[in-house]
């Protein structure tokens, strides 16, 4: 099997998003942000004025930019969102006002293709965090006009976002050492080159053995159906060898294994990104001097009192 990608490559986020996806994660179902972080964003963009400029930075699809061009066509104005990620975007569907939102993908936020003081507000939902925030922090600075508003929503160490984010990765650090993969491969591979009996047999069993585990991993596992689907998907794939070929096989070996190293590398890189409160401080005191003007600092709180993350603002 091809190794997995670098940790700071965009390979994972170019999967996640291809899928049309908005919300990366505090979303419902995976569709756009819960209440206690739309709400905020649906109020600090309620005064934003009309032809404003907007960069929602690390954007993805653009949960944050469709909820900025919302409150816009609500209030019947008009506003120009520029939406910049790092990753490949693939945005769906249309939304009130999203005629305003411009996507500008593979465009990292430490370097950005916008002339000085090119921007009235600068927003980014977990983000920042993800970047080298020196950098961004320079760069923001170079294209916000003067008193230019900004929001950054991130991740904390502590919210129940990443302390799921944890819980999966483990259980997907458990399925990764099945070495299910690798010995559905094996075997896919040694039935298509027709080898002696003996050979497919031991690639047989090398299989049901990585099976077996992941069966076993199953007992301790939150996300059953990640496993379920795997087992599914790859039993299915070396049933149906002698109909479709090894070719079309090995590609949906290789297709459900790159899903899974994704999964992997974006909740790796999210419990990486988390900021604990000492971090989210140092933070806020690096837009203070950035910026030279105060910059406040909030937990991100739900109604049952469940941490969702940190909000830098400037004040």
């Amino acid at each position: 099997m091809n190794a997995p990608p670098a940790p700071d490559s965009t390979f994972a986020w170019d999967q996640y998003w291809r899928d049309g996806r908005l919300a990366s994660c505090g979303g419902e179902g995976g569709a756009t942000y819960q209440p206690v972080i739309a709400e905020g964003w649906r109020q600090f963009f309620a005064t934003v004025p009309e032809a404003a400029r907007i960069l929602d930075v690390c954007s993805g699809n653009g949960a944050v930019a469709r909820l900025v061009a919302e409150v816009a066509s609500t209030r019947n104005i008009r506003v120009i969102i520029e939406a910049v990620d790092a990753a490949d975007l693939h945005p769906t569907g249309t939304s009130p006002g999203s005629d305003m939102i411009h996507y500008s993908p593979r465009t990292p936020a430490e370097h950005l293709p916008f002339p000085d003081a090119s921007f009235d507000v600068i927003v980014g939902q977990y983000a920042i965090e993800y970047t080298d925030l020196e950098r961004t922090l320079a760069e923001l600075h170079r294209v916000g006009r003067h008193r230019a508003k900004l929001r950054f929503v991130t991740h904390a160490a502590g919210s129940i976002v990443v302390q799921e984010a944890k819980r999966q990765l483990a259980d997907t650090d458990r399925l990764m050492q099945t070495s299910v993969f690798e010995t559905a491969e094996a075997l896919a591979r040694a039935i298509g080159v027709d080898q002696p009996a003996a050979n497919i047999d031991d690639a047989k069993r090398r299989f049901l053995v990585a099976l077996q585990s992941l069966r076993d991993a199953e007992a301790t596992a939150d996300d059953l159906r990640m496993y379920r689907n795997v087992a599914s998907v790859l039993v299915h794939a070396i049933q149906h060898q002698p109909q479709v070929g090894p070719a079309a096989v090995l590609d949906k070996i290789a297709e459900t294994a790159t899903a899974i190293r994704a999964h992997h590398a974006r909740l790796s890189a999210m419990c990486r990104a988390a900021l604990d409160p000492a971090s989210a401080k140092a933070l806020t005191a690096s837009a203070e001097r950035s910026w030279e003007a105060p910059f406040k600092l909030e937990p991100l709180v739900r109604a049952d009192g469940a941490l969702f993350g940190w909000v830098i603002a400037s004040a």
